[in-house]
């Protein structure tokens, strides 16, 4: 008799245990991964991408030169390496370069153990090696080749780079934002067209992509100098903008 309800008992507790869990899963909605969620296509719509591009002229330029010394001691090495970076600034400032605008980038002292080239085996001879490299931002293109040439006359003794920007791309920008927008809007009247609906307002505009201007790098060697400093060409830099859009449709 006492084991027919402690059997009874048990029973019932699991009954309600499981009447419990179901009054919970109906009181708790149903939420939709989110996967689903962010993917959802919404009914009766076209999406499109537009793509726009816009060029214009550098305004901006950035060189780095860099002072490179090699000496058996080191101390002697980082004075050389000052001296001479030095003096490179105060002439780059001279043409009228902000000292804002010359920034130190990098900065290595390793040492070179030498070996003879005929055995391999150590000579003994040890040099160290100092590596200065500054920035260099132009902002008149004019001054390019000049800022170059009173570089290397002033001490540096390699160019690193020499790439071309545009200061303030927001009018670019712009300019590729409306393209892009008059390409997806094209895109989807010819998709509206086809399928025989009629185009909608859009519903959902998603700029995914878009970017400053794209820089065009020019190589400066050491034996171009001569003449008032190497011949560089900017060229001109692109804009390019992406938006992705929605349009609902019409019968």
């Amino acid at each position: 008799m006492v084991q027919q309800v402690l059997w009874n008992w048990k029973h019932s507790g699991l009954v309600v245990l499981a009447v419990l869990a179901l009054v919970v899963m109906v009181g708790v909605p149903v939420l939709a991964a989110p996967e689903a969620q962010m993917g959802a296509a919404i009914p009766n719509t076209i999406t499109v991408t537009g793509s726009g591009e816009a060029s214009g002229t550098p305004d901006v330029a950035y060189i780095s030169l860099g002072v490179d010394i090699s000496n058996a001691d080191a101390g002697q090495a980082v004075t050389q390496a000052n001296e001479q970076m030095n003096t490179l600034m105060e002439a780059i400032n001279a043409l009228g370069v902000a000292a804002t605008d010359i920034q130190t980038s990098s900065f290595n002292v390793w040492p070179e153990d030498r070996y003879d080239p005929q055995t391999g085996t150590p000579t003994g001879e040890r040099v160290y090696h100092v590596q200065n490299i500054v920035n260099i931002t132009v902002r008149d293109i004019a001054q390019v080749g000049a800022v170059i040439d009173t570089g290397l006359k002033s001490g540096a003794n390699s160019v690193n780079g020499l790439s071309f920007g545009i200061d303030d791309t927001s009018t670019l920008e712009q300019e590729a934002r409306l393209k892009a927008v008059e390409d997806a809007r094209t895109r989807a009247q010819q998709l509206a067209d086809a399928f025989g609906v009629s185009l909608g307002a859009p519903v959902v505009i998603v700029e995914s992509s878009g970017g400053g201007a794209i820089p065009q790098y020019a190589a400066a060697r050491l034996e171009a100098v001569g003449g008032g400093g190497p011949s560089v060409s900017p060229g001109e830099l692109s804009v390019s903008m992406v938006i992705t859009v929605t349009f609902a449709i019409g019968g």
